[in-house]
């Protein structure tokens, strides 16, 4: 499995864990280029949560860049109060903010 598909499952994984509801946008990897697609809706995060919170979940891996339309999509969640997490090499920003989210029900 490759470091993107090995990151994406550990979120997909502890996303279950916490029973959380969300979205998986479908990917796939370009015959030309080498690069993974976002097939379905261009620009959108890989998870969308939709329950019990509003959350949106971009894994990346290396020195990988949001996109322009990625850029443009984190901006208009952010407008309407939707988090936008990237994760890089491993899940930490994701369980950084579940104990930052702890800390304030507390």
């Amino acid at each position: 499995m490759s470091r993107i598909k090995d990151l994406e499952a550990a979120v997909g994984k502890w996303l279950d864990w916490q029973h959380f509801s969300y979205l998986r946008i479908s990917n796939y990897r370009c015959f030309k280029c080498g690069q993974v697609q976002n097939s379905k809706a261009k620009g959108w995060p890989d998870y969308f949560v939709y329950n019990p919170v509003l959350l949106a979940i971009e894994c990346k891996t290396g020195k990988g860049k949001l996109s322009q339309d990625q850029k443009r999509i984190k901006g208009l969640m952010e407008d309407v109060g939707i988090t936008y997490i990237v994760v890089r090499d491993n899940v930490n920003a994701l369980l950084e903010w579940a104990d930052g989210r702890r800390s304030t029900r507390t």
